[in-house]
């Protein structure tokens, strides 16, 4: 089998990243310049959280969950990973204030990181990100590397996704807050099914990094988190093309 690229091992995620894929003291994140004024209405402005602080940068943790607990084992070339932990969200990230929003981009990555580890997508499901940018997961095309995943016909090594905020703070425009980040994908040292393995030649080459600005709206009680979508069709379309024949 063919060794593993970015390209090819990651392009289950086109819809949610790049060419491949797929916090506050009581301080109001910083206005992009030429932003609207405060409407008054409940998504128009975050408030403080007791949990916020000044600076969210560097890489998103969330509230209490452990990346490896001592029971988790990753994939062997044989059989999937075993006890990957499952990340629950917490209740702050429907919060109306910068750490719920920090927090649940937190929860999309550590959903993405579940996903990619047991091809489960129940976290996936309950994240903030739109449910249209997170279709290729959620509902994989037939022959592609997500539906092996999801079937449990194909697993990953020790797949890792971490994202680093890329400012201490969001920049909001009227009623949305727009957050840079830097998604980070690795796989492992393989990819594997029952009848074949899919080596990665080395760690820097199966890595996948992609940024992407952020953009959350306050709603019915919850976060909304739109702009993983890559924005060039063209090289969706060629992710999605990769992915499948990786899967053949």
């Amino acid at each position: 089998m063919k060794n593993v690229t970015r390209r090819s091992a990651l392009g289950l995620l086109a819809a949610t990243g790049g060419a491949t894929l797929l916090a506050a003291c009581g301080a109001q994140p910083q206005a992009a310049s030429g932003s609207a004024s405060a409407s008054g209405s409940a998504s128009a402005s975050v408030t403080a959280s007791k949990t916020a602080r000044s600076d969210y940068s560097g890489v998103a943790v969330l509230e209490g969950y452990t990346s490896k607990p001592s029971d988790y084992q990753p994939a062997t070339r044989t059989e999937p990973s075993k006890n990957a932990p499952v990340p629950v969200k917490p209740a702050v990230a429907n919060e109306n204030s910068v750490e719920g929003l920090y927090q649940s981009i937190a929860f999309f990555g550590a959903a993405m990181e579940y996903y990619m580890r047991t091809g489960k997508t129940e976290p996936l499901r309950e994240c903030a990100l739109d449910k249209s940018e997170l279709k290729s997961m959620i509902e994989p095309a037939s022959g592609t590397l997500g539906e092996k995943l999801v079937k449990g016909e194909a697993w990953m090594h020790d797949a890792t996704v971490t994202i680093t905020m890329l400012s201490a703070q969001p920049e909001r425009e009227g009623d949305t807050y727009n957050w840079g980040i830097r998604l980070t994908m690795d796989p492992g040292e393989f990819i594997a099914s029952k009848d074949r393995v899919q080596e990665a030649p080395s760690e820097s080459d199966r890595k996948d990094e992609v940024e992407r600005t952020l953009h959350g709206v306050y709603e019915n009680g919850a976060w909304k988190l739109t702009g993983m979508r890559a924005s060039s069709s063209s090289s969706s379309a060629s992710a999605v093309a990769s992915a499948s024949a990786s899967a053949s």
